[in-house]
C-alpha cells in the first residue's frame, strides 16, 4: 500500500526537466525508480500546471500539448502495470485534489435512491398514476357553521376535478406501460412529466415534493459522507483564509437531501437552480449570515430543485436530461454553462461523479468535447464493477474494456463491487 501513497517527489528538478524539457531518457529512469504514487502525482501536477499556465500566463497551448501528452502517456502505462491496484492510486490522487479545494462532487439519482427516494422513472410513474386515478383536484376554502357560538369554521372542499382528454389519457397509459416494461428513456419520461405538468400546473411541484420527502425521508449514508468532506479547508498554495471542502457540489436530483446533510453539520451552503431564464439562489441561515462574499458551499441543481420546506418554485422547470435543459432554457443556459466552464470542463478542476449512470448522451457529449479540448485531463466516477468476478481479481484486459466507454468522454472509472462501499471510499478522500 505504501507504493500507492500519493506524494510529491524529493527530486523536483529532475521531474521538471524530464516532463517540461522533454528528456525521455531521464523520464524513464524516474518512472523506474520512483513509487507509483509519486509518478502519478508528478504527472498529474505537471498536466495541471501546464494547463494553468495557458490560463494565467497566456502560454502557448500548442506548445503545451506534446508536454501534456508525455505526462499522460506515462500515467496510462502506469495504470496498465497496476491493473486493479489503480483504484487505490486514484483515491490517493483525489485526496490531494480535494485538499486543494479543486474537486467537485457530481451527485446522481443513485445517491438519493440509496436514501429511499424514487428513481426518475418511478417518480414520473407516481405522477402519472395520480393523474389517471385522481386527476387534478381543484379545491377552495369554504365557510361552514360551527358548533361553537359566534364561530365560523373553514374547510377545504374539492370543487372541480380536471382530467386528461382521451388522447392525453391514451398517451399517459402508453408511457406508463413503457415504464413498467423497462423501456422508458429520458425523452419518454419528459413526455410523461409534460403531460402531468399540463394537467396539474404548479400543483405538480406539490406532488413531486410530497413524493420525494414521503415517510419523513432523511439524507442517506452517501449524502452524509459527501457532507463530511464539505468542511472548510486551509489551502496554503491558494492563499490565506479557508476554502469549501468541495469546489462545488453539482446534483441532477430535485431533492434537497444533500443540502440537509450539510445543514446537519452546521455548514453554510446555498442551492442554485434555474427559475425561468434566471439563475436563483437559496442560501441557508448560515450562508445568509456569511454574506455574498463569505465562505459557503455551493450546490448546483441542474435539473430542478424543490426543498422540503415552503419555497417559491413557480417557474422552476424540472427536466430529465441535458438536451431537455437546453430546450427549456434556450440560449440562456446560465447554470449549465457556469458548471461546465468553472468545474466540469475546466482543465485545472475535477469532478467526482457519484450515483451517476451516464445515460445522458447530451452531457456525455459536452464532456467528450472538453476531453478533446484538454487532452490528458480527466474527471472521475465511482462506478459499480460490471464484471463477473470481484474487481480486485479482474484481469487488466477486462478493466480496460469496461473503462473504455467512460474514458471516451474523459471520465476515469473508480470501481466498487457494492454500493455500500461508496461512503468509505468517499471518506478515504479526507
Amino acid at each position: 500500500m505504501e507504493n500507492f501513497a500519493v506524494r510529491p517527489s524529493q527530486d523536483q528538478p529532475a521531474w521538471n526537466h524530464a516532463l517540461q524539457g522533454g528528456d525521455d531518457a531521464l523520464l524513464a529512469q524516474l518512472v523506474e525508480r520512483e513509487p507509483p504514487g509519486v509518478v502519478a502525482f508528478q504527472c498529474g501536477v505537471a498536466i495541471n500546471g501546464m494547463y494553468r499556465s495557458t490560463q494565467i500566463y497566456a502560454a502557448s497551448f500548442d506548445e503545451m500539448v506534446p508536454k501534456v501528452e508525455r505526462a499522460a502517456r506515462v500515467t496510462r502505462e502506469l495504470r496498465r502495470r497496476l491493473g486493479a491496484g489503480q483504484r487505490e492510486l486514484d483515491l490517493g490522487l483525489l485526496r490531494w485534489i480535494r485538499r486543494a479545494s479543486a474537486l467537485s462532487a457530481v451527485v446522481g439519482a443513485g445517491v438519493s435512491m440509496d436514501a429511499g427516494a424514487p428513481s426518475w422513472s418511478a417518480l414520473v410513474r407516481r405522477l402519472l398514476v395520480i393523474a389517471l386515478e385522481r386527476g387534478h383536484e381543484i379545491d377552495e376554502m369554504v365557510r361552514v357553521p360551527s358548533d361553537e357560538p359566534n364561530t365560523i369554521r373553514s374547510v377545504r372542499r374539492v370543487v372541480e376535478v380536471k382530467r386528461f382528454d382521451a388522447g392525453q389519457e391514451l398517451d399517459a397509459r402508453a408511457i406508463l406501460a413503457a415504464i413498467d416494461a423497462g423501456r422508458s428513456d429520458s425523452e419518454t419520461l419528459m413526455r410523461g412529466a409534460e403531460l402531468c405538468s399540463a394537467l396539474f400546473g404548479q400543483h405538480m411541484f406539490m406532488h413531486i415534493t410530497q413524493i420525494l420527502y414521503e415517510a419523513k425521508r432523511k439524507p442517506g449514508a452517501v449524502h452524509r459522507a459527501i457532507a463530511e468532506l464539505a468542511d472548510p479547508l486551509t489551502v496554503p498554495d491558494r492563499g490565506p483564509g479557508q476554502f469549501p471542502g468541495w469546489d462545488a457540489i453539482v446534483t441532477y436530483n430535485f431533492d434537497d437531501l444533500i443540502g440537509e446533510a450539510l445543514d446537519e453539520r452546521g455548514l453554510a451552503r446555498a442551492a442554485w437552480a434555474m427559475r425561468g431564464d434566471e439563475k436563483a439562489g437559496d442560501p441557508n441561515a448560515a450562508a445568509q449570515k456569511a454574506g455574498q462574499h463569505g465562505l459557503f458551499q455551493r450546490i448546483y441543481h441542474l435539473h430542478g430543485y424543490t426543498p422540503r420546506r415552503l419555497f417559491l418554485i413557480t417557474t422552476v422547470a424540472f427536466v430529465f436530461s441535458t438536451s431537455q435543459y437546453a430546450n427549456v432554457y434556450a440560449s440562456r443556459r446560465a447554470l449549465l454553462d457556469e458548471v461546465l466552464s468553472q468545474y466540469l470542463a475546466n482543465p485545472v478542476h475535477y469532478g467526482l461523479y457519484v450515483g451517476c449512470s451516464f445515460t445522458d448522451d447530451a452531457m456525455n457529449d459536452l464532456l467528450r468535447k472538453a476531453a478533446k479540448r484538454w487532452p490528458g485531463r480527466t474527471n472521475y466516477a465511482l462506478l459499480k464493477w460490471p464484471g463477473a468476478m470481484k474487481y480486485a481479481q479482474a484481469p487488466l484486459a477486462e478493466i480496460d474494456k469496461h473503462a473504455a466507454r467512460y474514458l471516451d468522454f474523459g471520465v476515469q472509472p473508480i470501481w466498487f463491487d457494492e454500493f455500500a462501499e461508496v461512503p468509505d471510499m468517499l471518506r478515504a478522500l479526507k
